[in-house]
């Protein structure tokens, strides 16, 4: 039996119909807008991750007693993480075996469509995108984890460093403040860094770097400002 008779007898066999040209066109069309609606999506989440890191501090890293990755984690919304690790995966294997795109390598796909996921959400980000639907997402969603909740959490660990609140006195070696469960807090900061932003006086909200030295006193290392909205009590 030749090549063509074996074609003839599969096609029998099979009961392969033939289809007409315009499925085919349609389905790629489909499966490269998927790709498109997949990239969108992680590129929104990695926003949302720059954003949470620019809220909380990239500097805080050096700070945190854990080893690289679990400090890194610290600092990462970890429902945005896993979005964009889903999303990023399925934009790949939507396209990987279509049209040509067999053609370039599992590798190179992931490369590119990490890429463009971090391309469009630093653009998201800078133009505030990711800062306004993070406000949707914690005004809308009653169970969703803020990032500035999650900042207040991450800036009330004296433990590990990190202690924030409000000044209620100071003077030229001491600043008493209060965190956000209302507990009081005598800090030395003699010689502290001290940010040229910071307004050292009453009623300011400031974050600190240093190490506890009592049941509630603190070692200022370096001071600067809260930033952002006023902070949260984390009960």
């Amino acid at each position: 039996m030749n090549n063509a008779q074996k074609i003839i007898e599969k096609i029998k066999t099979e009961n392969i119909r033939h289809r007409e040209a315009w499925t085919f066109s349609a389905r790629e069309m489909i499966t490269w807008s998927a790709y498109m609606l997949f990239i969108l999506i992680g590129s929104i989440s990695f926003s949302i991750i720059l954003f949470a890191i620019s809220v909380s501090g990239f500097d805080l890293l050096q700070h945190f007693k854990h080893s690289g990755m679990e400090s890194v984690l610290v600092l990462l919304p970890l429902l945005w993480l896993a979005v964009l690790i889903f999303f990023l995966g399925a934009s790949v294997a939507s396209v990987v075996q279509t049209g040509r795109a067999y053609k370039i390598s599992f590798s190179n796909w992931v490369s590119l469509s990490t890429g463009i996921s971090m391309a469009i959400g630093t653009l998201f980000f800078i133009t505030g995108g990711a800062k306004w639907l993070e406000h949707k997402f914690e005004t809308n969603i009653e169970s969703y984890e803020s990032i500035q909740e999650k900042k207040t959490a991450i800036w009330s660990q004296p433990d590990l460093g990190t202690l924030s609140g409000e000044i209620i006195s100071l003077d030229d070696q001491i600043i008493t403040i209060k965190d956000w469960k209302s507990n009081i807090w005598t800090i030395s900061y003699q010689n502290a860094f001290i940010a040229p932003v910071v307004k050292m006086e009453e009623g300011v909200q400031i974050k600190l770097n240093g190490t506890k030295t009592g049941t509630n006193t603190f070692n200022a290392e370096s001071i600067k400002p809260w930033g952002g909205i006023p902070g949260k009590c984390v009960q």
